[in-house]
C-alpha cells in the first residue's frame, strides 16, 4: 500500500523543469536576447551572406529552445496555476508578473507598429508580410515566457 504525501489541492511540480533562480534568469535573458537578435538580423538578411544566415538560424534556435525550456520550468507553473493552488504570496507575485507582462506586450505592439513604420520611412524598405510574421513570432514567444521570466528575476537566489 502506498500513501500519497501530496495534499489534494497542492500542485504537483514533477511535470516541470526545476531551474534555480540564477539559471532561469540567465536562460530567460539569453532566450529573449536571441529572439530579438534573430528578428533584427533577419531584417537585413540577403542570399549573399551565408555567415549571417547561419548566425540568424543559430539565434532562432537558441531563442526558441530557450523559450520552450522557460515555458516548461516551475516558474511558468506558478505563472499559470489556478488561484486555488497558490498561496497568497505566490498569487500576489503572479498577478504583479502578469501586470508587467501586459505592459511589455503593449509596449512591444506599439514599438512594432510605430517602429516598423518609422524604420521603413527612414531606410526606405517595405514592411512585408514576412517581416510582420517574424515580429508576431518574436512577440508571441517572448510574451509567452514573460510572466515566468519576471517571477524568476524577482526570486531570491540563495546559493
Amino acid at each position: 500500500m502506498t500513501t500519497d504525501t501530496h495534499e489534494p489541492n497542492k500542485p504537483s511540480h514533477f511535470k516541470y523543469i526545476l531551474l534555480k533562480p540564477r539559471s532561469a534568469k540567465a536562460l530567460s535573458a539569453v532566450s529573449i536576447a536571441a529572439m530579438w537578435l534573430w528578428f533584427l538580423l533577419k531584417l537585413h538578411l540577403t542570399d549573399e551572406q551565408p555567415g549571417v544566415q547561419a548566425l540568424v538560424g543559430l539565434c532562432a534556435l537558441i531563442g526558441l529552445i530557450g523559450c520552450i525550456v522557460m515555458f516548461l520550468c516551475t516558474y511558468n507553473f506558478v505563472a499559470n496555476a489556478p488561484a486555488s493552488q497558490l498561496d497568497e504570496r505566490e498569487l500576489a507575485d503572479r498577478n504583479a508578473a502578469y501586470f508587467k507582462a501586459y505592459q511589455y506586450a503593449v509596449i512591444l505592439l506599439l514599438v512594432g507598429y510605430l517602429g516598423t513604420d518609422f524604420l521603413a520611412r527612414l531606410f526606405a524598405f517595405q514592411v512585408t508580410p514576412a517581416v510582420t510574421q517574424n515580429f508576431f513570432l518574436l512577440g508571441f514567444m517572448t510574451v509567452l515566457i514573460t510572466p515566468a521570466t519576471i517571477l524568476a528575476w524577482r526570486d531570491e537566489d540563495l546559493d
